[in-house]
């Protein structure tokens, strides 16, 4: 199912699911806009039409240090990427980070690099860069309930989440976690819960201002970590 793709639309899905990027929490949120992106012959007409609401969307977002991008389409949809590239590149420049990223063939010294490298993994099968990516003529494995790819381990790094719980992940293979919510914890179970908390009310806040009639402008703060 393919949602309206408008600005309005887009906005209302950029605070429902990136609120805490928007307001500083994090440096980076990951969603996706459903629809068929690639395999049907109005494909290349919805692109068009969602890529218009997203430079719209960025527009009103770049004065608060705040990006947008496509980093995969998709049968299912549009994976989108609201992320604050100073912030990013901050993070990401910890060894913590930056050494397992460079293991696994990432330039940590290049943002728009890492983030290519990661569309390529986004879009292939299995997270898999030795796969080629999937073609238009490939079917997405989705049911209903939503995509069934897999992710690249290493997406966590790219959303901001503490350093010790991406790599319990990794090490973990996403089993054997403490508690689980925006992503899963293997440390510091207390603290997680508390930002699980704050994350949550952050979602709250955004909502109901948006529904207030704050623009997105508006909504999007302007920080510096």
């Amino acid at each position: 199912m393919t949602r309206t793709i408008d600005e309005t639309t887009l906005e209302r899905t950029i605070v429902r699911h990136c609120s805490p990027t928007l307001a500083g929490l994090k440096p980076a949120s990951l969603f996706t806009f459903p629809g068929d992106f690639v395999s049907d012959s109005d494909a290349a007409s919805r692109r068009l039409r969602l890529q218009q609401a997203l430079r719209s969307c960025a527009g009103q977002i770049k004065s608060a240090g705040l990006s947008i991008r496509v980093l995969a389409w998709r049968s299912c949809g549009a994976l989108i990427y609201v992320y604050r590239p100073h912030e990013l590149t901050t993070y990401l420049a910890d060894p913590r980070a930056a050494l397992p990223l460079a293991h696994i063939g990432y330039h940590v010294s290049s943002l728009d690099a890492c983030l290519k490298l990661l569309g390529e993994r986004l879009s292939s099968m299995n997270g898999d860069t030795r796969r080629r990516p999937s073609h238009a003529s490939e079917p997405c494995p989705c049911t209903q309930g939503g995509c069934c790819r897999e992710f690249p381990h290493e997406l966590g790094f790219f959303l901001g989440y503490p350093y010790a719980d991406v790599e319990g992940f990794i090490a973990h293979g996403g089993r054997n976690y403490l508690a689980v919510g925006p992503w899963k914890v293997y440390a510091n179970l207390e603290g997680a819960l508390a930002m699980f908390e704050r994350f949550r009310q952050c979602a709250d806040e955004l909502r109901r201002a948006q529904q207030d009639g704050c623009s997105l402008t508006q909504l999007a703060v302007a920080t510096s970590w």
